[in-house]
């Protein structure tokens, strides 16, 4: 028996126009049924973003910010800005192409720093803290894991004097390696013994005594906070470890909602950065932060910009540079001729009170030109051959390059009163 088929049955115009109909009808409710799918995330998401603030007009930021100040002490406000911004990017890693380190120091022990590292620990969503950890296990950590957060304590330890020299070389090159994304460490694994490679960009804290505890090249990469010991009369809120869901879980509850409403944001935000008073590096560091404070409001515009210039403008400081740099820094401030023989200039250099080199016992014209040869600067003979010594012209580019600009001196007008006004014939 042969089937029934509608259609041709009624091959008209008026059923063609109801299939349609039909047709419409099936698209229109599959819309409607994906539309109240989505509704409940919708309804989701506007409910994050008006619990983004309370009443009292403070959003996840802010609160993290109130509460630090509670646990810990601080040097400036500046910190306590720096370091609550620091954390709210840690929630949102993967959306950023630079991992600023986070360094705690101080001159002595009992000033925080482990107590800091252990706070920034419970706001984050997905620390480790350790004071001991190898290289090799590190960018296997973080190869696995793309948002893990490394804590390093003790780090005085690692890289101090008496540190092992060649495991605190291979993990300083691995911090300076992890702070840009798509860097690599490649290494031949067993059992086939084939190139493998580790992604390796991550943010890292670190935290130890002095400031031998944070090599130069990582401190260069890092926000650095300087820990000092409470006098006293300073309190702070102490908290016991069964204490730690109560005082930080509605903390890190705010910060999760405050990086899933804003971190699709961050790839399109371009901040201005203070060009004058950050170098690029710097500038680097704290790209992320200034994304982050932008979608905090003007508030913490205004915060992270002082943060930034306080905390990380004053690096040229000869104090804080290497020993070439300081050599070059010092050698501008005596170099006063066109030219000048070594040992004039070895001469000078030792009468400098608050400079080292008086206090080097081998620093020789050998030693001089050494430190020099890195920046292309080298002795050259004049008086007939007679002398060596340097010509200023060829520290001018270094100078140029590698110092701060010197402060321009207002010549000072002479005031030039008659000799009748005071009386004098």
């Amino acid at each position: 028996m042969e089937s029934f088929n509608m259609s041709d049955t009624f091959d008209d115009p008026i059923f063609e126009e109801w299939k349609d109909l039909e047709t419409a009808g099936e698209i229109a409710n599959q819309e409607i049924r994906e539309e109240s799918e989505e509704f409940p995330t919708r309804i989701q998401t506007l409910a994050e973003e008006l619990s983004n603030k309370d009443s009292d007009g403070k959003n996840a930021l802010d609160k993290v910010d109130d509460f630090l100040r509670k646990v810990l002490i601080l040097k400036s406000d500046h910190d306590y800005s720096a370091l609550t911004l620091w954390i709210a990017y840690c929630y949102s890693i993967t959306h950023f192409t630079f991992a600023p380190r986070l360094c705690f120091w101080s001159p002595e022990k009992r000033c925080g720093k482990s107590l800091a590292l252990e706070v920034v620990a419970n706001l984050l969503p997905n620390p480790l803290m350790t004071s001991s950890i190898s290289s090799a296990s590190l960018y296997r950590i973080l190869d696995k894991d793309k948002t893990k957060v490394i804590l390093i304590d003790e780090s005085d330890t690692v890289f101090g004097r008496n540190g092992d020299k060649e495991k605190a070389e291979t993990l300083r090159q691995l911090l300076n390696a992890s702070f840009k994304v798509g860097q690599v460490v490649v290494r031949c694994e067993p059992p086939k013994f084939e190139p493998k490679e580790f992604a390796i960009f991550a943010p890292i804290a670190l935290a130890g005594i002095g400031t031998s505890a944070i090599p130069e090249t990582v401190a260069d990469r890092a926000i650095m906070i300087e820990m000092r010991r409470m006098f006293p009369y300073e309190k702070i809120l102490e908290f016991e470890s069964d204490q730690i869901e109560e005082y930080f879980a509605p903390l890190k509850k705010g910060l999760e909602i405050f990086a899933r409403v804003h971190e699709s944001k961050y790839a399109k935000i371009k901040p201005e950065l203070p060009r004058e008073s950050l170098n690029p590096r710097a500038r680097d560091v704290w790209k992320p932060l200034y994304k982050v404070a932008e979608c905090g409001g003007e508030e913490w515009i205004k915060k992270v910009r002082s943060a930034s210039i306080a905390l990380s403008s004053g690096e040229s400081d000869p104090e804080e540079a290497s020993l070439s740099l300081r050599l070059l820094s010092d050698i501008r401030g005596v170099f006063q001729e066109e030219l000048i023989s070594t040992k004039d200039l070895i001469d000078r250099l030792r009468g400098l009170e608050e400079a080292p080199w008086a206090y080097l016992e081998r620093f020789n014209p050998s030693v001089l030109a050494h430190l020099l040869k890195n920046y292309g600067i080298k002795p050259k003979p004049f008086s007939g051959g007679r002398i060596r010594g340097y010509y200023k012209k060829s520290f001018e580019d270094s100078w140029s390059r590698y110092l701060e600009p010197l402060e321009a001196v207002t010549p000072v007008t002479p005031v030039t009163n008659s000799q009748e006004e005071f009386g004098w014939d």
